[in-house]
């Protein structure tokens, strides 16, 4: 896999959004020309946003273009455009520019997600005139089991502070603890839960090794720091494992650990649970409403 979509992928991505975004001008007339197919002359990117923007408004033209297939496309083609309606659409921090992907860095609340985005013509992190990090504005898109952008992003001519891009470099750890670079739009099929489960497991004990690190620094014996651990590691495996979405301690809920607690046979758990969230919060990963729950739970 590389950073972008091999040239067949981008001539199959090309061909089916210029027909979509041609048809979509047919029905509202915004511009007064936009080509059906790549090769027949250049597109002003602002007529282009002009007729993408109006389509991603409206759900009700992407479904009228999937049901009268109006240029007969194939199936897998036609599947692939029904797949949009999973898009998503917003404001992005691009941070990293790994092998397979750049990683885009949400600016959602309450926590930011990193997804890894394949580039079209070159990667992502390549059309970017500024260093990164970059802010833009963009559409991400699945294709098939990745993800892609819609040909069209706008950079906001921004630089970065020291103080912003600590706090970019916390969030995109956090991020990638919570869930890990997403890589895929799609919902996640039955068959892939059991994998889901192995992958918050393996960032749930990337996590308690952090916190390990931090409880010896605070001078506890190496006893005391691994009893600590195992409490949080068996609360992770036990419980959060097994709820319904499967999600990791970064997500866990006061309720949760109440339930935990009054099952558990550990007279030091409670305690467990406050440095956890103790360490949490000193280390930039629970924003301070999140924490205050479960302090107050832990009182």
């Amino acid at each position: 896999m590389t950073a972008k979509l091999s040239s067949q992928e981008k001539e199959r991505f090309y061909r089916i959004w210029f027909v979509l975004l041609h048809w979509v001008n047919e029905q509202l007339h915004l511009v007064p020309w936009l080509p059906a197919v790549p090769s027949e002359g250049s597109v002003q990117p602002e007529q282009a946003m002009q007729v993408r923007n109006a389509l991603w408004a409206n759900d009700r033209l992407l479904t009228r273009f999937i049901t009268e297939n109006p240029t007969q496309l194939s199936d897998e083609d036609l599947a692939l455009v029904e797949s949009w309606q999973y898009r998503l659409a917003g404001n992005f921090f691009v941070v990293r520019a790994l092998k397979n992907y750049t990683v885009l860095l949400t600016d959602f609340a309450p926590h930011a997600r990193a997804y890894g985005v394949v580039g079209l013509t070159d990667s992502v992190a390549e059309t970017m005139i500024l260093p990164l990090p970059v802010y833009i504005q963009t559409v991400l898109l699945p294709f098939e089991d990745r993800i892609i952008y819609d040909s069209l992003l706008t950079t906001y001519n921004v630089s970065f502070g020291s103080g912003i891009r600590r706090s970019l470099k916390e969030a995109y750890r956090n991020a990638t603890e919570r869930e890990g670079i997403l890589t895929s739009l799609l919902p996640t099929a039955p068959a892939n839960l059991n994998e889901l489960r192995l992958q918050i497991e393996a960032r749930s004990e990337k996590l308690l090794q952090a916190f390990r690190k931090h409880l010896t620094q605070t001078g506890l014996s190496l006893k005391m720091v691994e009893q600590h651990a195992s409490t949080i590691q068996h609360f992770a495996s036990n419980v959060l494992l097994s709820q319904t979405p499967s999600h990791g301690l970064l997500d866990m809920t006061p309720n949760e650990v109440e339930s935990y607690l009054q099952k558990v046979d550990v007279k030091t758990a409670k305690t467990s649970f406050k440095r956890f969230v103790r360490f949490l919060v000193e280390t930039g990963r629970m924003e301070y409403g999140q924490a205050e729950e479960l302090r107050q739970m832990l009182k």
